[in-house]
């Protein structure tokens, strides 16, 4: 049983929970298998959305059930050189301490207010 094949057959029937876009198209990827099931991830073609299923083939009929969907955060765009340059030279600049630097926004306001 060639199970990406069957895999992609049954990837037109179902449509991107994020876009809408029909599976046909998504990058479909076996990541392991236990027994009768396989661990896939479907990557969208469209919006770049990726989940994990767990999906147990029934080999006396030749059908697939997802049990369980556990869809993935998108990925953040990869840092550029002009970002990695402008936090340097925020950095040479920089006079205050660690916590300051790190602090939350509002932290930093209420304790410069913050006679005590």
């Amino acid at each position: 049983m060639n199970i990406l094949r069957l895999l992609r057959d049954q990837a037109k029937d179902y449509d991107c929970s994020v876009c809408g876009s029909n599976h046909s198209r998504s990058d479909i990827r076996v990541l392991g298998k236990l027994e009768s099931a396989w661990i896939v991830r479907v990557t969208c073609a469209k919006c770049q959305t990726s989940f994990k299923l767990l999906v147990v083939v029934d080999e006396h009929h030749a059908a697939i059930t997802p049990v369980k969907e556990e869809p993935e955060r998108p990925r953040r765009p990869a840092v550029t050189a002009d970002e990695v340059i402008d936090a340097h030279e925020f950095l040479e600049r920089y006079q205050g301490d660690v916590r300051t630097l790190f602090a939350r926004r509002d932290k930093v306001r209420t304790t410069e207010t913050d006679p005590s």
